[in-house]
């Protein structure tokens, strides 16, 4: 009994991740009630560890959404808007709880990215055949023969998935793929089977993304990709990169403002039309400061209390088209602090796990481009969020919440495993001098003057 106790614990992100079908086909009501099971492995750890949960870096940031939830309950007025929502987040947490609790047992979280490329392709797969392409691509809509939908994509707005939501996914798997690709290349045995399938995955993800028309999705993509490269090249080549980053994000600047009254965004809303809806969500938010106006409660409540006029009423907005905006509705202004501080916190972990595996002299190790995959992920998340968004909750947004366990299941893995980061050359300061040969050479101490230096994660051979 014990030893299948400990199974299930070792699989659950698995297990939960296969809850994701019940949430996505069935009704919500069905949905929440199939969420019985995250109890019972909470339960279940606690009977075999002691435990509950697994501490992470985001437990007060947790504690804090999960009251702010609680609190926008009180005004939540339509249960089918909001309960899928609801239900989305609490799967979400849960996800992200078994991806940190999975790496901080000193398992391997390459199988947990493999899931989040693998989902990434998949839904970019759903996307081709479920969605409408406008030229030049209409020739994509062919591919909706492979696979006949009649009533269409289950879960989408009128069955037809929405290229700017796909374009957000992608942002997300694209830099994490790259990063992959890259320490497969840098490996000394090459891992071919591998690389020959990213190179294609990763080509077929940018074509589609560039087919969906998203600019923020296309921008955000990029940019995260530049920061998995710069992480890669010597320091030199990082300042070559930079300059040339803020060159290519000024002349974008100058573009877009010679056509501000043009569609610079590239989708029907339009740079005009998110004016008007973040004005909207400015008003909403200052007229339900605490509690928001429920979760995913802003798109019925526009058009009665803040109604739009560059936009048809019969659009259906499913988000302020802004990540920032979006949280604070749905979950009010406290809301709003703990969703900043989850992507706050991230970058911090990201960011220790970085300089530590540097300073370690550790950047052939696969958990480097881990690290920098993570980092490329997330900075094109937030940036795509800035014209778009995925709402907490949403379909999509498991992979998110994945991205966020992995970072922290990476962080515990690189600085407090207490385990051995061998290194593949001689620190500086103790590299041989000019002089005599036969004279000894100071040996270096599992400890030095930096600290104990975590086990085990060493380079591949």
């Amino acid at each position: 009994m014990h030893k299948l106790a400990q199974l299930l614990l070792r699989w659950e992100w698995a297990i939960l991740l296969l809850l994701l079908i019940p949430v996505a086909l069935l009704p919500w009501g069905y949905a929440a009630a199939s969420l019985i099971v995250v109890p019972l492995l909470w339960l279940l750890r606690k009977v075999t560890t002691g435990r509950f949960l697994t501490a992470t870096p985001y437990d007060l940031a947790l504690v804090a959404l999960v009251a702010m939830i609680g609190l926008s309950v009180t005004v939540t007025f339509d249960w089918a808007v909001s309960g899928p929502k609801i239900v989305g987040i609490f799967l979400g947490i849960a996800l992200l709880y078994a991806t940190a609790g999975h790496g901080r047992q000193g398992r391997s979280l390459w199988p947990i990215v493999s899931v989040i490329l693998l989902a990434g392709m998949l839904m970019a797969v759903v996307g081709l055949v479920g969605g409408e392409w406008p030229p030049p691509y209409e020739f994509l809509n062919r591919a909706s023969t492979w696979l006949p939908l009649p009533e269409g994509v289950p879960g989408a707005v009128g069955g037809v998935v929405n290229p700017n939501e796909l374009a957000g996914v992608l942002s997300w798997v694209l830099p994490l793929a790259l990063a992959c690709l890259i320490v497969s290349l840098r490996r000394a045995t090459r891992a071919r089977f591998v690389i020959v399938a990213l190179l294609p995955a990763i080509v077929f993800l940018s074509f589609l993304l560039v087919a969906t028309a998203s600019r923020g999705g296309m921008l955000a993509a990029t940019l995260g990709s530049l920061l998995v490269i710069a992480c890669f090249v010597p320091t030199r080549w990082r300042l070559v990169l930079g300059i040339g980053v803020l060159v290519g994000l000024g002349a974008l600047v100058a573009y877009t403002g010679s056509r501000a009254d043009q569609n610079i965004v590239g989708d029907a809303v339009g740079m005009s039309g998110r004016l008007e809806i973040w004005s909207r969500a400015l008003l909403a938010i200052g007229d339900f400061p605490l509690t928001g106006t429920s979760v995913n409660g802003f798109r019925r409540v526009v058009n009665v209390l803040y109604p739009l006029y560059t936009i048809p009423a019969d659009i259906d907005l499913g988000h302020a088209h802004n990540q920032v905006l979006q949280a604070a509705l749905d979950l009010g202004l406290p809301g709003l602090v703990a969703y900043l501080a989850l992507w706050a916190i991230s970058a911090g972990l990201l960011w220790s796990s970085y300089r530590r595996l540097s300073l370690r002299h550790a950047s052939r190790h696969p958990y480097f481009g881990l690290v920098a995959g993570l980092a490329g992920s997330l900075l094109a998340g937030w940036i795509f969020g800035l014209f778009d968004s995925i709402s907490l909750g949403a379909r999509p947004g498991f992979i998110w919440w994945l991205l966020l366990g992995l970072t922290a299941g990476a962080h515990y893995a690189v600085v407090y495993s207490g385990e051995t980061l061998r290194r593949r050359r001689r620190s500086r300061r103790y590299a041989p001098q000019n002089g005599p040969r036969h004279l000894p050479q100071p040996v270096e101490s599992p400890t030095d003057s930096r600290g104990p230096r975590p086990k085990g994660l060493s380079p591949s051979p």
